[in-house]
């Protein structure tokens, strides 16, 4: 039976393991050997850029990494290879609890006047680097600050994080998640090294999901349509079989992707993912939403309609910035879900048939 050690995030979910406590990690093997590598030659990047989609290991690979140059602080000593960590080991498990000395990890911090977790990374958070790194680093090894995700950031937050990146003291690491990276900086983008992970591949996320004891559709058929939707993340797959994102996604295809607008459908979602025990569900509606748009702009951008690319993009910053209102402000939910369905319908409906 999975227990938890490791501090709950804004995005943790039941009986599935922290990035700091998960010791598996599928696929990437070409970023894992590129910082081997680097890190044994000396010549790892004091800040570095993990891109990609949401849920495809990005943050269990900075702790993977966090790991390896903790736990071997001789780079010339080290192993050729990023092993999976040794779940015994004391660094593990320091790690796990978010108690190694070594390590930063900034996410959204909980507000416990509000018994919730904030929607953005604050300048606080970012101000706890400078604190940090006037400490000095146990057996000369390295100092690793983790921003997960720097999607996070405000605008505050991220000048902050800027100037810790200009001139960081020796053997200081920084890596940044990003699941949007062209929302970062242009100057933070310059002074990180960018690592772009893809998603997973089928037979490997479908592998993954088999070690995490996650439950899979039995239908081969519909096995098949989580694996697609999943695409190739691992976290986008759980939240599809455990919590009923599947027959979300189909919902609100239904409800806002045909030729007319389902407004009895699009009703029954709301309510549902509006429930005060839905938070879960909410999210992933929101998610959905969200990479439908961001789909639709690829699309319209490969075909050259590039003014159509536009629309869509800024309609997806939109969403975004309405779903953390919604949050923060404690807004109707529902009234939220109906308003993000409606304007889905009327973007895509502008699309040309395929």
């Amino acid at each position: 039976m999975f227990e938890r050690t490791a501090p709950e995030q804004h995005d943790s979910l039941p009986d599935i393991p922290e990035p700091a406590e998960n010791p598996l990690l599928f696929g990437h093997a070409e970023a894992r050997a590129m910082l081997a590598a680097a890190y044994r030659a000396g010549k790892l990047h004091h800040a570095l850029l993990f891109a990609g989609p949401r849920g495809t290991g990005k943050a269990t690979l900075a702790f993977h990494l966090a790991n390896h140059l903790l736990a071997h602080p001789d780079p010339a000593a080290a192993p050729a290879r990023l092993e999976a960590p040794d779940t015994q080991a004391q660094t593990f498990r320091l790690l796990a609890r978010g108690a190694h000395p070594g390590l930063l990890h900034l996410t959204r911090p909980f507000d416990e006047r509000g018994k919730k977790f904030k929607t953005v990374i604050t300048v606080d958070e970012i101000r706890r680097i400078s604190r940090f790194l006037s400490m000095t680093a146990s057996h000369g090894g390295y100092r690793i600050v983790i921003v997960d995700p720097a999607d996070d950031l405000n605008t505050s937050a991220a000048n902050a994080l800027l100037k810790n990146l200009e001139e960081p003291p020796a053997r200081t690491l920084f890596v940044l998640i990003a699941h949007s990276p062209g929302r970062l900086l242009p100057t933070i983008r310059s002074r990180c090294q960018t690592i772009k992970l893809q998603p997973l591949e089928a037979a490997t996320l479908e592998d993954l999901l088999h070690r995490l004891d996650a439950p899979l559709p039995e239908d081969g058929q519909e096995r098949n349509l989580l694996v697609e939707r999943a695409g190739g993340s691992p976290r986008s797959a759980i939240l599809l079989t455990q919590f009923g994102g599947l027959e979300i996604a189909q919902t609100l295809a239904q409800a806002a992707e045909g030729r007319r607008f389902d407004l009895a459908e699009a009703y029954r979602l709301a309510e549902a993912v509006a429930a005060r025990d839905a938070q879960v569900q909410f999210d992933i509606f929101n998610r959905l939403v969200s990479d439908r748009l961001a789909e639709a702009a690829t699309q319209a951008a490969e075909a050259g309609d590039l003014g159509r690319a536009a629309r869509l993009a800024t309609l997806w910053e939109e969403t975004s910035d309405a779903v953390r209102q919604t949050e923060t402000f404690n807004l109707d939910r529902k009234q939220h879900a109906m308003g993000l369905m409606r304007r889905l319908h009327e973007a895509l409906g502008e699309m040309p048939a395929l």
